[in-house]
């Protein structure tokens, strides 16, 4: 099998690097052999797919919406190649199935309880990579998050909640997922703004954000459990909180804000052979997951178990998650109702998005931010809550 990387490519900690983790997963447990392409640039794509056609393998999975085109080509030219595609638009290709994750949702709960840790009248910001219909879906959910918690709030405090949002961009080509500098010069401006929270959608530039998150913490007070700014610097003292928190994407990158990782020559090796050398706190407060290892190695298992064509028609079967009928993924716009099939989509129930198990930063949940997290989620799954899936820029 192989696999076409997106340009933000290996090294993200994220998106590219949980997809390889995907493949090597389906090889370490069912004996599948592998190839890839990172892509350098959008315009190499094609000539990547192509190279992996040639050498005959079963499935060929893209990583990243860039893949649209080349996919589409290729699953109507080569009918008996099967294909995948994390964040894909092309449906209706029985050769296709078009792995989808509800990110809007995941970033709504993590909204909602940056909320109640900013406290009344606080400002959190939205660090996002690039100008895209992905990104905004991210945005969408934090930025529905975050009002339905001010509404939520104003009722249980008694008191008119409003939180101010800071939505960023890093800039509008893909490479912008993979820019650091820009992402600690975007997130020194967000805290020179006021930002007290940072979530990071942004690939490999948030990392970049990240560092200057934790150069800034380390340098000036923290804040106490009662809300007053503490005397001398935080430097990771589990006494106080550090007066920014970041919210790291798609993997789980709380280790990253952990004073051994942060400050130690961990960050240039594999943080895995040293998860257990690294303890709490750490200022990356949580991670809104995407799991699209779990999603790449699915799609993998059913190759190998011959059942990826079976799905198709019976798909509570084979996939419980595979979607076949009315969404909101199509038009122009990705907000046209369309019937699709061969959508393959993880959400809140199946654990593939949402925040983590706060391992190095329970300390700095407050009574009220459990609350709202826990009321949150509980509505969204029992659907008296809906977040919007909208792919669309808007304000704040």
């Amino acid at each position: 099998m192989g696999v076409v990387f997106d340009v933000g490519g290996l090294g993200d900690r994220g998106f590219n690097d949980l997809a390889y983790q995907g493949m090597l997963k389906a090889n370490t447990t069912l004996g599948v052999d592998y190839d890839y392409e990172v892509a350098t640039s959008v315009t190499s794509i094609p000539s990547l797919f192509a190279s992996l056609i040639n050498d005959h393998l079963s499935l060929i999975v893209g990583v990243g919406y860039d893949d649209d085109q080349a996919i589409a080509q290729y699953a109507a030219q080569y009918p008996n190649q099967k294909f995948a595609q994390v964040d894909g638009d092309e449906y209706n290709f029985t050769n296709v199935v078009a792995i989808k994750f509800q990110e809007n949702i995941g970033s709504a709960v993590v909204a909602a309880m940056s909320v109640a840790l900013a406290g009344n009248h606080g400002q959190i910001g939205f660090l996002g990579g690039v100008t895209v219909g992905i990104i905004y879906k991210f945005w969408n959910g934090w930025k529905y998050g975050a009002e339905w918690a001010d509404s939520y709030l104003s009722k249980v405090e008694g008191t008119t909640y409003n939180t101010t949002l800071d939505q960023v961009y890093a800039g509008t080509t893909p490479a912008c997922f993979d820019c650091p500098t820009t992402g600690f010069s975007d997130a020194q401006s967000m805290i020179a703004r006021g930002d007290s929270i940072i979530f990071t959608a942004a690939g490999g530039t948030g990392l970049g954000a990240f560092n200057a998150i934790g150069e800034y913490d380390e340098a000036h007070p923290g804040i106490s459990s009662s809300g007053t700014t503490t005397s001398g610097n935080w430097n990771w003292s589990n006494s106080s909180r550090p007066a920014v928190l970041a919210i790291g994407v798609d993997a789980d990158q709380d280790y990253y804000g952990t004073q051994q990782y942060f400050s130690g020559a961990s960050q240039s090796s594999s943080y895995s052979s040293n998860a257990t050398k690294l303890t709490a706190p750490s200022f990356v407060i949580t991670s809104e997951i995407k799991k699209v290892d779990v999603g790449v190695y699915n799609v993998m298992s059913w190759v190998v178990d011959q059942n990826f064509s079976s799905l198709w028609n019976n798909p509570t079967k084979f996939a419980p998650s595979f979607f076949n009928g009315q969404t909101e993924l199509c038009g122009a716009n990705g907000d046209a109702p369309c019937y699709v099939r061969g959508v393959y989509q993880l959400g809140l129930k199946q654990g593939a998005v949402g925040p983590t198990n706060f391992q190095y930063s329970t300390m700095y949940l407050t009574p009220l931010a459990k609350q709202v997290m826990t009321q949150i989620t509980d509505g969204i799954l029992n659907g008296s809550i809906t977040i919007p899936e909208d792919y669309n820029p808007s304000g704040s």
